[in-house]
């Protein structure tokens, strides 16, 4: 990741905007999306679950730290 140096205080707080079809535009986006999956990797488990009621719900998630 590059560095980027400011004049002011101003500056850091003005978003940075890319134009459709600019190279950086998909190098950030891919960034954004591999970090994405690495924060949720492991979450949730896959599949469907039914539970009989609210207090078996909510040991379940208990149990899986959600």
């Amino acid at each position: 990741m590059p560095v980027r140096k400011f004049r002011s205080v101003d500056e850091m707080n003005r978003p940075t905007w890319r134009r459709p079809g600019d190279p950086a535009l998909y190098t950030a986006m891919a960034s954004l999306w591999r970090r994405s999956v690495l924060l949720t990797r492991g979450r949730l488990a896959p599949g469907v679950r039914r539970f009989r009621d609210v207090e078996s719900l909510k040991a379940a998630r208990r149990d899986e730290g959600a």
